[in-house]
């Protein structure tokens, strides 16, 4: 059981869109049709066999047409634009409607999400243990070696309209959350497949999920591809708090959070090498941290830069654009918590 997939023909605008973005403006904000006029008007104003005209691209959600640049069937196209212009693009084409939700036959007929803390049956967070040796023992597993030669698909599950599934499952016994490329938080049954609550988040998930008790409910933790960090209430989808960790422009939160007595760390990375692909983009200011938060409120307590000192202007490139630096030093992986060193 799970989310019909989208038409061919809708596949085929979706492939489609913004074929001839290439490069990225200027960091000031620019409004969504020269964008348009700039990047994309020579294909999609001619039309063409697999090219769909400006009418066809009016006539889908904006969130649609900016999931497909976030991490869709143009996502490498759209790799060097801000996120300030993809917004604007998606906006000015499309509608304000919301996407088409999940078929009532994709939900679970009870919605009822509940935990069970002593479960063995889990796999929380980028690792179940906390050494993050991503190691699951026989207990946990439920099986052996042998019997994985058996092994058959009971359920599978799409992910409407996205080209690309990456964010890692947590699972605690019959509960199973992910997250998409579009940004859509699914609760699961891990039985059957079925959906109990679904939240929306900015941007795209990457990142492993990571569930901890708080009070009498329990706390889902996640950031997603634009520096926002989120809790979710994992009994009912409901957000508790969500917080901006990264303000640069290129910050993706791709590493899974991992907790402890009340705090979660956050890493953060960033794609900055991938816009310095511009001619237009000055190079590189981004600097990598690890931030800590409280679960119960989201307030930040601190924030550790990999590299302290702030970039600085540091002479020109090859191609006589300013150079910044010192810069990088992204934390791509979930971090580890030393308890014998503390």
């Amino acid at each position: 059981m799970g989310i019909r997939a989208t038409s061919p023909a809708a596949g085929a605008i979706l492939a489609a869109v913004f074929l001839c973005a290439t490069t990225a403006f200027a960091a000031d904000p620019v409004a969504g049709d020269a964008v348009y006029a700039k990047r994309c008007g020579s294909c999609h104003d001619q039309g063409g066999e697999r090219i769909p005209p400006r009418e066809s691209l009016r006539a889908m959600p904006a969130s649609r047409i900016l999931s497909v640049l976030d991490f869709g069937a143009m996502m490498t196209v759209a790799y060097p634009m801000s996120r300030a212009e993809r917004e604007a693009v998606a906006t000015w084409l499309g509608t304000s409607a919301p996407e088409t939700p999940p078929p009532a036959s994709a939900f679970c007929s009870d919605r009822k999400v509940s935990i069970n803390d002593k479960t063995t049956a889990m796999w929380n967070g980028w690792s179940p243990g906390s050494d993050n040796a991503r190691f699951q023992s026989a207990q946990g597993a439920g099986l052996t070696l042998e019997q994985t030669r058996r092994l058959k698909l009971k359920w599978a599950f799409g992910y409407d309209g996205d080209v690309n599934a990456f964010a890692q499952p947590a699972v605690l016994g019959d509960q199973l959350f992910v997250g998409s490329a579009r940004g859509s938080i699914y609760a699961l049954s891990a039985r059957t497949g079925c959906i109990r609550w679904i939240y929306q988040a900015t941007g795209p998930v990457r990142s492993a999920s990571l569930i901890v008790p708080e009070g009498k409910h329990h706390v889902l933790l996640f950031g997603d591809q634009t520096g926002w960090f989120y809790a979710v209430e994992a009994e009912s989808g409901k957000q508790l708090w969500k917080k901006k960790i990264e303000e640069h422009d290129t910050a993706r939160l791709t590493g899974s959070p991992v907790a402890l007595n009340g705090i979660v760390y956050a890493p953060v990375a960033s794609w900055e090498e991938t816009r310095s692909n511009s001619q237009e983009y000055v190079c590189c200011t981004f600097r990598g941290s690890l931030v800590a938060l409280r679960i119960r409120d989201g307030s930040q307590l601190w924030k550790s830069y990999t590299i302290p000192e702030t970039p600085k202007e540091n002479g020109v490139d090859a191609r006589g654009r300013k150079r910044f630096g010192p810069s990088g030093g992204s934390i791509w992986s979930a971090p580890t918590i030393d308890l014998k060193r503390k």
